[in-house]
């Protein structure tokens, strides 16, 4: 039964493999959290979410009130300034931990805290305030004279300003103190003379102490200031998010944050939602404090989300946090990275079945370090994915219509009628098929016409919300019925261009098959293709897409007897007007194809002149990609939906991961034998990391370790406990 999902991915050139070990059966996916990302930029450098907090901020001493200043104390206060100290901890809502688990008698730690800001004489003399005022507050005192706030001697320093009414909006203060200016000086409220501050006097600074806020609100808008001259224009900072896609992450830190909507949150590239990824952006001049607002807001998760991965065995939640904040003078542009990082879980390993099932451990242990080691050494082929030819397959058949004219055919295409969707919007697409029912078109222009266009406004009104293409297909036809070019091109352009660019892979997948089938995985051959030259890729780029800078050579007998060429270097071309095609077969079977599908090489030039907006120059691919930095781990585990890998957000809550480490890439050997397997419920898993240039896809990768399909439907089939395959 498997072979029925084996053949769908054989139609698009999916059917060879680079290495001849054997496969195993395992659940990919299974959680939205088995699927960790991590951005790489052009320098190399892994997007990872290593602090929640703002880098500890140097504090200088606080002044002696001006009627006690003497001139020697004005005299030595550079040479004070220069005494500066490191905060220990003043974190502006950073950690995610709840009121109740700091102390609310634990007056020697805040008093710790605030000497290391104001000195330890004001601190004495706050901490004694705030404890008589918790007394006088719970007695409901109405004596005028009673003292209901401390004022802190003058600090000239704004930035030591900025950590006292930080370190009042963390969970040691909020639930006893607020904090306002006056005259120029900071004043300490105990909480329950809150309603006795006067209004005008809250601090409502980036992500600042205390007022109506009462810690727990998103920042307050910052007023307009001049941005230092010495400070660089792009605050740079990694964003992590859970199961949420990058536009709708970015657009709720800029919600979250205040971030002017013109400007906007800048990205490299766009991360799918089933999965937690991380990745760089920036943001044109805000205050580190501002932004962190977004950590605060979405630390009202439930607790049982806080450490994030989704560690429940219910799923989890839609989860942001920003993070690692620096200055640059450099903005992150779209397309600024080398690739991702890439950590994947296979749930419920299979293998087969095994006569001793005392040995199953160990054989588990051998085929996946195998598997394993096989990809890292040797690579898969850089097929393009399943993904490629869209839900319904059928994104190259529409690229093919229109190559060759056919702007008719492409539209019966794209809106014909499609396998498993909702009642409502199968009915809209049987009316569309159904348009001319009882009208001969070939005679009746006019009536078919009407009928199309009445056809077209009904049926408008019925297409689902993501329905985009034929939503402008009809929008267009309810104007200009049977304009069929006119509706091709109200389409978005990078639409357009995918289903054009899904022939390209088509055609690349079936003689990439060809070439390994006919001359292996390992071994250059004469005709072959090989990358000689790659400008982008030498200013930190990595088999980046696009043709220029790029230049290739045909393999001759001579780079066979010297050795030139690896099989890493070795590309296909993307069919276009400008790309150089391979010789022997694989060149032969170019041809073969687009003559199958009445098209030729020449047609590849003529698509700018059916739209001005597309051009198919072509470009050229790996052959073989190889992973960097490849780890795997194989592990015993009982509960089905465990977590399995550790994210960045759950190190930062010190959160564990419990399954048991059998064997390991980083150590080269098996661990000692335990009783694991002793134990029925024992489930076997892997967890493999790679990383990968931008056009590569992570499921090929995985398709060359397992061996098996790499379509949802074949997944959907899988079963996380007892035999994986059972159901195929």
């Amino acid at each position: 039964m498997i072979n029925r999902y084996d053949e769908i991915e054989s139609k698009f050139g999916i059917s060879a493999y680079a290495s001849p070990h054997e496969g195993f059966a395992a659940v990919v996916k299974a959680r939205y959290s088995d699927f960790v990302v991590h951005e790489v930029d052009l320098n190399g450098n892994i997007a990872r979410l290593e602090s929640l907090e703002l880098p500890q901020p140097k504090v200088a001493k606080v002044e002696a009130p001006a009627e006690t200043k003497t001139n020697s104390d004005a005299a030595g206060e550079s040479e004070k300034k220069r005494k500066i100290s490191e905060v220990a901890d003043v974190p502006n809502g950073a950690k995610e931990v709840k009121e109740e688990e700091a102390p609310k008698d634990d007056w020697d730690s805040r008093k710790e805290d605030l000497t290391k800001l104001i000195g330890e004489t004001p601190a004495q003399e706050l901490v004694s305030f705030l404890q008589l005022a918790e007394t006088d507050s719970a007695n409901e005192s109405k004596d005028k004279d009673v003292q209901k706030f401390y004022a802190l001697p003058l600090i000239s320093d704004k930035q030591i300003r900025r950590s006292i009414h930080q370190l009042i909006k963390t969970p040691a203060f909020n639930t006893i103190a607020r904090a306002d200016t006056h005259d120029g000086k900071m004043r300490i409220w105990h909480l329950g003379f809150q309603k006795d501050m006067p209004k005008d006097t809250f601090w409502k600074g980036n992500g600042g102490g205390g007022g109506n806020n009462g810690g727990n609100q998103r920042a307050a808008k910052p007023k307009r200031t001049q941005w230092p001259k010495d400070r660089p224009d792009f605050l740079n900072f990694v964003l992590y998010k859970e199961n949420m896609d990058t536009y709708t992450a970015a657009k709720d830190v800029g919600r979250m944050a205040h971030v002017n909507p013109r400007k906007g949150i800048d990205y490299a590239g766009m991360k799918d939602k089933r999965g937690i990824t991380t990745q760089f952006c920036s943001v044109y001049r805000m205050e580190k404090e501002q932004l962190l607002a977004v950590n605060k807001e979405v630390a009202r998760a439930k607790a049982e989300n806080a450490g994030g991965g989704g560690n429940t065995s219910k799923g989890g939640a839609n989860i942001v946090k920003v993070g690692n904040f620096s200055y640059s003078s450099n903005e992150v542009r779209l397309g600024a990275l080398s690739g991702n990082r890439f950590d994947i879980v296979l749930r419920n390993v299979d293998i087969g079945d095994v006569a001793d099932d005392s040995a199953k451990k160990q054989l588990v242990q051998q085929k996946l370090e195998t598997a394993g080691k096989a990809i890292m050494n040797g690579g898969f082929i850089n097929y393009f994915g399943m993904q490629r030819f869209g839900k319904f397959h059928d994104t190259h058949a529409t690229g093919i219509a229109v190559m060759k004219g056919d702007f008719e055919g492409a539209i019966g295409i794209i809106m014909g009628e499609k396998p498993d969707e909702y009642p409502y919007i199968a009915e809209a697409r049987k009316q569309w098929a159904n348009r001319f029912e009882g009208i001969d078109v070939s005679k009746d222009e006019n009536a078919a016409r009407e009928s199309e266009q009445k056809c077209a406004r009904d049926v408008q009104r019925k297409l689902g919300r993501f329905m985009n293409c034929e939503k402008s297909i009809v929008h267009t036809l309810s104007r200009k019925p049977r304009e069929y070019k006119l509706a091709f091109g109200s389409i978005a352009k990078n639409m357009r261009s995918m289903f054009l660019h899904a022939y390209q892979s088509y055609l690349w997948n079936m003689v990439a098959s060809h070439r390994i089938e006919s001359g292996g995985s390992t071994e250059v051959r004469i005709g072959d293709l090989v990358l000689i030259e790659d400008v982008r890729s030498g200013k930190g780029g990595r088999n980046t897409s696009g043709l220029k800078g790029k230049n290739v050579k045909m393999v001759e007998e001579q780079d066979l007897k010297d050795n030139t060429y690896k099989i890493t270097d070795v590309v296909l071309p993307l069919a276009g007007s400008k790309i150089r095609y391979p010789g022997g077969s694989a060149g032969d079977l170019f041809d073969e194809l687009m003559k199958k599908d009445g098209i030729c090489k020449v047609d590849f030039a003529k698509i700018g002149n059916m739209d001005r907006e597309i051009s198919l120059i072509g470009d050229y691919r790996k052959l073989i990609c190889k992973p960097e930095d490849v780890t795997f781990e194989v592990i015993a585990y009982t509960d089905p939906v465990q977590p399995l890998l550790q994210t960045d957000l759950m190190k930062a809550h010190g959160i564990d991961i419990t399954a048991t480490t059998l064997c390991s890439s980083k150590e080269q050997e098996t661990k000692p034998e335990g009783n694991e397997d002793d134990n029925n419920d024992t489930l076997f898993g892997m967890t493999v990391g790679f990383s990968l240039p931008p056009s590569a896809y992570a499921t090929i990768a995985l398709r060359e370790l397992t061996k098996r399909p790499t379509s949802s439907e074949y997944q959907s089939k899988l079963e996380l406990s007892g035999k994986c395959e059972r159901n195929i």
